[in-house]
């Protein structure tokens, strides 16, 4: 994996934080989060991670998604979880 940017400049040239305006970018967001899920993260990619978050709930939401990026992240946090018993 490859390490994720401890800027806050690094970190917006992955993804800006502004709505979606395509389906591609919310996918590319919601790859993202997966991404920040299983590392240990610095104050600010953990406050960038939690607005990039909202936004990709907030296009579930208004996109009939029903919160699949929040149950892939509970998924992702229990077999972690699970491998480091």
């Amino acid at each position: 994996m490859r390490k994720l940017p401890d800027s806050i400049s690094g970190l917006w040239a992955l993804c800006t934080l502004t709505p979606f305006c395509s389906r591609a970018g919310y996918e590319e967001a919601a790859s993202l989060c997966n991404r920040f899920a299983v590392r240990r993260l610095n104050t600010v990619q953990r406050e960038y991670f939690r607005e990039l978050l909202e936004l990709v709930e907030d296009y579930e939401a208004e996109h009939g998604e029903g919160a699949r990026t929040l149950r892939e992240l509970k998924r992702l946090a229990t077999r972690r979880t699970a491998l480091a018993h």
